[in-house]
Parts: C-alpha cells; sequence; structure tokens
C-alpha cells in the first residue's frame, strides 16, 4: 500500500538529531549557539509568578509581551507575530506563500529550517552560495529570483558563517527583490550584530514596496532557548492578518511571555552577555588562527572556521576526547568548516586545551599525498 507520507519525508537524507539533553553529564555545549549564562533574575521572578496561573490558557495575542517588544523597538504592537521560537515563523512563511512549483532563494550554507519550510510546501529551495568571507553574494541573489520565487530568506549576521550584512548591501536587496516574493530577514543574532556595529535594516525596510518580516529572537542574548520564543515584525497589517490566518491557537505559553518580557527590563543583563561573548569569541579566534585555520569574521555568538583537515574528524575527537560538542558544516565547499559557539571562559579554556592535539593528530592520520 501506498504511504500517506509526503514524498520530502521519506527521502530526504536521515539526519540524526544533536543531543540537548545530557544529564548529569558535564559537558561543553559549543554546537546549538546557546548562551552560557543563566538567564537575568527577573525572568526567573516572573516565571515563578506566571506559574501560579497555569490552570489558564496562555494569551492568545500576547498583549503584555507585545507592548513590551513594541516598547523596546519602538514598532506598532499591532504589526509583531509571537511563536514558539523563530523556527515556527519560519515554517509559517513556507504556508503563506509556497505551493508546488514555486521556489524560495536562500544562502547556502543556510539555517535547516529554510529548506523545510520549502520542502514541507513542495517547493524548491535554490541555494546561492555565500562568498568566500562568508557573506551573503548579492548580485548571484538577485540573479537567482525567477518568476516562481515566492520567497527569499536574507540572514543577518548570517549563520552557519557569522558574517554581518552591511546596510549598503541590504538596502539594495531590499529595494530589488522582486515585490511578488515575500523578503524574510532572519535576524536571530540581532543584539550581536548591533553590538559588533552593525546597522540597523529597518529603514530600508520601511521604503519596500513588497511583503517583509524581520525575525528576531529570545533564544540567544537573552539566555531563554529554553523557553522557545521567536517573533516577527511584519511590514503591513496585511502580513500580519495573513500570519494569524495559518498560526495555531495558544503558540505561546504563559511561562515563556512572562519571561521574555522581563527579559527586556534588564538591559544589564543582556550587555554582560554580549561583552562576555566579544572577549571569548575574540580569544577562540586569536587561538585558531595561530593553528593556520581560516576564521571568518564573526558578530555573532560563534565562529566559523575552515581546518587544513576535514572538519568531521576534528569534531569526532573533540566529542569523543574532550567532551566539547562542535557542529561541522555540511555544504559543498565547507567540507573542511568547523562552528564552535562561544561559551563562557571555562568552556575556551577547555577548547583551546584540547584542540591543538586533536588537530595535529587529524593532520597526521591524513594519507600522504601521491
Amino acid at each position: 500500500m501506498a504511504s500517506p507520507l509526503k514524498p520530502f519525508l521519506t527521502s530526504r537524507p536521515k539526519i540524526p538529531p544533536l543531543p540537548v539533553d545530557f544529564g548529569d553529564r558535564s559537558v561543553h555545549r559549543l554546537h546549538f549557539n546557546e548562551c552560557p549564562f543563566p538567564p537575568s533574575p527577573a525572568v526567573t521572578q516572573a516565571i515563578a509568578e506566571a506559574a501560579g496561573r497555569l490552570n489558564h490558557y496562555p494569551d492568545a495575542v500576547w498583549s503584555d509581551l507585545t507592548h513590551a517588544i513594541a516598547t523596546e523597538w519602538d514598532w506598532p504592537q499591532d504589526r509583531i507575530i509571537c511563536a514558539n521560537g523563530s523556527d515556527e515563523l519560519l515554517m509559517m512563511t513556507g504556508q503563506l506563500v509556497l505551493g508546488p512549483g514555486d521556489e524560495a532563494v536562500a544562502p547556502g550554507p543556510c539555517f535547516a529550517n529554510y529548506p523545510k519550510s520549502a520542502a514541507a510546501q513542495g517547493a524548491t529551495l535554490i541555494q546561492v552560495p555565500v562568498r568566500h568571507d562568508g557573506g551573503i553574494d548579492i548580485d548571484a541573489t538577485l540573479a537567482a529570483i525567477t518568476p516562481r520565487t515566492k520567497l527569499v530568506f536574507v540572514t543577518t549576521p548570517m549563520n552557519p558563517t557569522g558574517t554581518l550584512m552591511q546596510t549598503a548591501e541590504f538596502t539594495r536587496l531590499a529595494r530589488e527583490i522582486p515585490d511578488h516574493a515575500l523578503l524574510v530577514l532572519d535576524e536571530a543574532y540581532y543584539e550581536f550584530g548591533r553590538f559588533e556595529g552593525g546597522g540597523d535594516h529597518l529603514p530600508a525596510l520601511r521604503d519596500r514596496s513588497g511583503p517583509w518580516i524581520v525575525l528576531r529572537t529570545f533564544s540567544k542574548a537573552y539566555a531563554l532557548a529554553g523557553l522557545r520564543l521567536g517573533y516577527a515584525l511584519c511590514g503591513s497589517e496585511e502580513v500580519r492578518t495573513a500570519f494569524d490566518q495559518v498560526r495555531i491557537g495558544f503558540n505561546v505559553n504563559r511561562l515563556s511571555q512572562a519571561g521574555a518580557a522581563a527579559a527586556l527590563t534588564d538591559p544589564g543583563h543582556t550587555a554582560m552577555i554580549l561583552e562576555n561573548n566579544k572577549r571569548e569569541r575574540e580569544r577562540m579566534a586569536g587561538a585558531l588562527t595561530a593553528l593556520w585555520c581560516r576564521v571568518l569574521d564573526s558578530a555573532t555568538n560563534f565562529i566559523a572556521a575552515e581546518l587544513p583537515c576535514a572538519s568531521p574528524t576534528v569534531v569526532s575527537a573533540l566529542r569523543a576526547e574532550a567532551d566539547i560538542w562542535t557542529q561541522a558544516i555540511a555544504y559543498p565547499g565547507f567540507e573542511n568548516f568547523i562552528r564552535i559557539s562561544v561559551g563562557g571562559p571555562e568552556d575556551t579554556d577547555a577548547l583551546l586545551a584540547a584542540f591543538p592535539g586533536i588537530l595535529q593528530r587529524a593532520l597526521d592520520a591524513r594519507e600522504p599525498a601521491e
């Protein structure tokens, strides 16, 4: 009997998920770009207070949270959509505009949910290889857009390369991407980018006549990955209304809403996270550069480095020998690249102690050139 599952569900490569919960085992979690610090005390207090009302459903339109976001970013409250992480929003964008025969354009490599968003709707994802420096290729991206393109993903700072897009580059993209495509600007690492001197791209988007959204998250700079809270700034009421038509009810739980709103009241805690991130990222980048690795410029809480050998060997050895979890970048042309999240000082110490020996053994194990 024929399977009722869509073909892409059974034909896609089987990629085992990486562990999230290690139980009591102490490991260096440098594979998910998480914050190494707990959230602000204001967050835990707000969650504790909200826990006493768990017998009631959460606010279906996230009133207190969207008010806090609107105040923080000077954005209309009625054009904000909240969701169970940016992941849910990315999947909804595919539901909004894609169908069989349609195309979506994204950089390559890219965040894993871009391909999923297209595949779930039977659409085709066109990936445009990034430049040698890890940045989005503006000319190639625009050239890849056709009349069948209904969705364009743009990311800054870039995941998994860490590269920051310049304001002039994004302004050109926002202006030249046709109006028949929904432009999705993924700013999951927005706070890190601004801390590194990146620009505000909302002015360029306001001048765009076609539909657009900006995606941001509380997972990274606010240390709330476990609450799963993302949000979208919508370019128009039409876009906001469209999201309302496809989202599920009560999609953000009461604790997440309370915790995220409280996180915005403690800018000092966020500043501490950003300052630690910059310091430890520079330590890692400097040490890897001294080991003849090419480290891409990063404005995020991770680095991408090109090793002088295939990265999966090094990634596996770091896990087995030092309980350090990192990720290889699975994309053609990036076979030697590793992505390493920024942790706390003790995580950096462990990485810098283990990495030289593991890298040297990987180099020694290579077959000699003929």
